[in-house]
């Protein structure tokens, strides 16, 4: 969902854009236009007084023709031109989200035909109406933001370069004229209408609350659709730079920060990595950017970012493997609008992970996020996305990435509160959680265990478990001492197990629990862990 209000269709147009989703059949050989330049991000206009104001940005770019054809260049109402699309993302505490809406988009016209890419040969068609092999193009921050030539990412079909004009927000204008000049495919929108809309609205729109933030790495992403160019031509057609931003006490300034950098900008996440899909040749490019932080205290930490470069019938929901022994947490959301009522849900299978909204699919020129915790450690795997529309092409498609897969060590079942009211929690530890042989840092961790008393650590061979007054133990058969230290001051306790380089451990999964002692071990003066089996060996399955 994005934040445009105020935006009024016809019912005609809404049937017109429901039938754009058809397959790249029109490539043209030697169509390949290039993003050259992205600069002078500028707010041209902000509503609200700081830190709780809106600010509408614009930017400078300038593309190429690469190819070897022209490339159509005509002024709307005529479709045969380009788009350009803008966001603004954001890189703070290990996440990359959008922090712009998803605003509406450039309609380019009147190509100027200059040389700043190299050799311009200059068009046969007439000047202004195409672009010529070698030439560029300019827009400037003004014209890039003039909501005369802004309109909905809706209309457009960013796989095929289709834009739905019959009844659109230029034919209609706004607020809309009256039938049937609001569909009569002649531009209404006019300066008037332009005028009455204020500084921020449909321009790139970022709340002051985003930009205040000084750690944050910021980073501007401009895009080209142009029709009939080749899928694999495409990625020089985005590119991101980063910037600086600035609050001079009236207004946000933006300084730009190294070149442009090719491709989506899920490529500038620190730590991340970036893989892309298409839905076959009937549907554009998805990036799914994964990062794995931890464990900490056991756990994982996953974060998604999905960004639709061009994909037209959208993605409804992500499916995201998982064995079916792990332990999943702290699920949480992003998009680009600000109604919590859409926000995607998560819900869990035996063997994955379904994260959606069908009335809030990730569209073209969107980036959202989902994050969650897991005590399964990473490992590689197809993640599949569903399309959200209907269109040609099949019903979902993979996207490699990675998946919370590996379980070595398994939670058996939740501890319970005794001698301290606190229940503690067993874990591996964080630098070393695999017993394979020979490990000689392998150990386990009590976190909450009573400060500066005895924890102790039990094991049995064979499954089960039993009730110990209110809580559970789950070790079946005798539970036999392991290991029995003395907590800190914090209540933690480190249990050192190194695994010998013994051949006859490998397989062995000893269920474990901790004791902790509350002054005095006498019954019901105690706490149990969870418990957790681990898995000895260098073999053994990675999800149980």
């Amino acid at each position: 969902m994005n934040r445009i209000i105020g935006v009024v269709r016809c019912a005609v147009g809404a049937v017109v854009l429901g039938s754009i989703g058809f397959a790249q059949g029109n490539v043209e050989p030697g169509l390949d236009v290039s993003l050259f330049k992205a600069v002078k991000l500028t707010a041209l206009g902000r509503e609200g007084v700081f830190p709780n104001g809106r600010n509408g940005l614009a930017i400078s770019t300038t593309v190429c023709n690469v190819g070897s054809v022209e490339v159509e260049w005509k002024a709307a109402m005529n479709r045969h031109h380009p788009f350009i699309a803008t966001l603004v993302a954001r890189d703070l505490g290990g996440r990359m989200e959008q922090v712009s809406d998803r605003s509406f988009v450039k309609h380019g016209f009147a190509s100027l035909n200059s040389s700043m890419c190299g050799t311009c040969t200059p068009p046969v068609g007439a000047i202004g109406e195409w672009l010529g092999v070698g030439c560029s193009d300019t827009y400037d921050v003004a014209e890039n933001g003039d909501r005369l030539e802004l309109g909905p990412a809706d209309e457009i079909d960013p796989w095929t370069g289709f834009w739905a004009k019959t009844c659109s927000h230029f034919d209609a204008g706004e607020p809309p004229v009256a039938a049937p000049a609001n569909c009569d495919n002649k531009k209404s929108l006019n300066q008037q209408m332009v005028r009455a809309m204020g500084p921020v609205l449909h321009r790139v729109t970022v709340d002051d609350a985003e930009l205040d933030e000084p750690s944050a790495r910021f980073f501007v992403q401009s895009q080209y659709v142009v029709a009939k160019e080749a899928e694999a031509l495409r990625s020089d057609n985005l590119g991101s730079r980063r910037i600086v931003p600035n609050w001079d006490g009236t207004q946000w300034t933006f300084a730009g920060k190294g070149g442009l950098v090719h491709d989506s900008v899920l490529l500038r996440w620190q730590g991340a990595s970036v893989d892309s899909s298409t839905n076959g040749g009937d549907d554009g490019r998805v990036y799914v950017g994964v990062k794995v932080t931890g464990p900490v205290a056991g756990m994982y930490h996953y974060e998604y970012a999905l960004h639709n470069r061009d994909n037209a019938r959208g993605v409804a929901a992500v499916h995201i493997p998982i064995c079916n022994g792990a332990r999943v947490s702290g699920f949480g959301f992003h998009d680009v609008d600000d109604d919590p009522t859409n926000d995607w849900t998560m819900q869990r299978s035996e063997t994955e992970l379904v994260a959606g909204e069908p009335s809030n699919p990730l569209k073209w020129n969107s980036i959202f996020n989902v994050w969650f915790d897991s005590d399964a450690a990473p490992a590689r795997a197809g993640l599949g996305l569903d399309a959200a529309a209907m269109g040609p092409g099949a019903a979902s498609f993979t996207v490699a990435s990675s998946a919370p897969l590996e379980v070595y060590n398994l939670w058996l079942g939740p501890g319970c509160a005794g001698a301290t009211g606190t229940t503690p929690l067993l874990h591996t530890l964080d630098a070393s959680p695999r017993a394979t042989l020979g490990n000689r840092s392998f150990g386990l961790a009590v976190e909450g265990s009573a400060p500066n008393l005895p924890s102790l650590l039990l094991f049995g061979l064979r499954p089960g478990r039993r009730a110990v007054d209110t809580c559970t133990l789950y070790i079946g058969g005798t539970a036999r001492r392991l290991s029995m230290v003395t907590a800190d001051a914090s209540g933690r306790a480190i249990h050192n197990l190194p695994i010998p380089p013994q051949l006859s451990l490998e397989g062995l999964g000893p269920n474990v629990q901790a004791v902790s002692f509350g002054g005095s071990a006498v019954r019901g003066n105690f706490d149990l862990s969870n418990g957790l089996r681990v898995r000895i060996g260098n073999s053994i399955p990675s999800c149980p």
